[in-house]
């Protein structure tokens, strides 16, 4: 069975290294864990000038690039991109996959928060937090808080996510 956790927060609260650190904690158990990044913003992915950009820009879907130590496949946005598709297409032999970002995202989401920030928590406005993971309790939000995590409870944050 496979077990998608979205993790998100606001910007410069941490989500990579989040991320980073549950991918070390559960493949240092033995387990395949995916990931997938999901941003709002439109940017090129590709290096413009390089050989897939060009053949993309002719009309190639999909490009691809391979070298002797990965590959990258480009295309389009489209139904087929989205992250539930990607998920069901390319994740199938990972035990977990987590997506860092995508706040309207389906799955169960596990929200990042700093004070340091100086924004309020997503989790009363966001259906689906599930858990909170922060350097210090949020001020009264007017929606109870879901279960809360230190910032280096990795392997507490582990256990809850329950594989």
């Amino acid at each position: 069975m496979q077990t998608i956790v979205q993790i998100i927060g606001r910007p410069g609260a941490g989500k990579t290294t989040l991320v980073a650190g549950l991918v070390r904690y559960f493949t240092g158990q033995g387990l395949c864990v995916g990931t997938l990044k999901h941003s709002s913003h439109a940017y090129e992915l590709d290096k413009p000038g390089k050989d897939s950009h060009v053949h993309r820009q002719a009309g190639a879907i999909p490009a691809a690039m391979v070298n002797a130590e990965m590959a990258a496949l480009y295309f389009p946005a489209s139904d087929f991109t989205r992250p539930e598709q990607l998920i069901q297409t390319y994740y199938r032999h990972a035990t977990l996959v987590l997506i860092e970002g995508w706040i309207s995202g389906p799955y169960p989401k596990i929200e990042i928060w700093r004070q340091c920030v100086g924004k309020a928590p997503l989790f009363k406005d966001v259906e689906k937090v599930c858990a909170l993971v922060c350097d210090s309790v949020p001020a009264d939000t007017g929606k109870k808080c879901p279960p809360i995590f230190a910032l280096d409870d990795i392997p507490g944050l582990a256990g809850f996510i329950q594989l």
